[in-house]
């Protein structure tokens, strides 16, 4: 089979170029964004906090099974103020139907039980008790050769027919 190098045969590998660029591009920068959001929150401030409810909560959608989540609030004290915050890690109590795996976190975060967290110093009334994974940035390589490969079918289709 012969390739195509018209400009139909130019045109398609662009149009696929540039999709590949975008979406590798646009994978690349939200895994580069998590990870450094994950580095950030480990800069934060460290402080006591004490769990003030831990519930769990239950949804049921028609059609769909259960799913359940764990649902705290928690107080803590940074330079002086006190505040509260609801927020296990910064993306938040995930929802989920293994309802094991909740009461396992429920009674990790019982209620009136002590924990350390990290409190952002920009705006104290953030905080966390978890921190998100870092491994966005350990596999930004994948989306990376795919805008990589997108810039290969750019230049093969503009470079000079030999």
């Amino acid at each position: 089979m012969k390739p195509s190098n018209g400009p139909a045969g130019r045109i398609f590998l662009s149009l696929i170029g540039v999709m590949l660029i975008a979406v590798g591009g646009v994978f690349s920068w939200l895994m580069i964004r998590s990870y450094m959001n994950a580095s950030e929150s480990r800069q934060w401030e460290q402080t006591d906090a004490l769990v003030l409810r831990s519930v769990i909560d239950e949804r049921i959608f028609k059609g769909s099974p259960r799913e359940f989540r764990l649902n705290v609030l928690y107080g803590y004290q940074y330079e002086g103020v006190e505040y509260t915050s609801d927020s296990i890690s910064p993306r938040g109590a995930k929802w989920t139907r293994k309802v094991d795996e909740v009461v396992e976190l429920a009674k990790v975060y019982d209620t009136n039980s002590a924990h350390t967290a990290w409190v952002n110093p920009a705006d104290p009334e953030e905080a966390i008790l978890e921190h998100d994974t870092k491994a966005a940035g350990y596999t930004v390589w994948f989306p990376a050769v795919i805008a990589i490969g997108g810039v290969g079918m750019l230049w093969g289709a503009f470079k000079p027919n030999s």
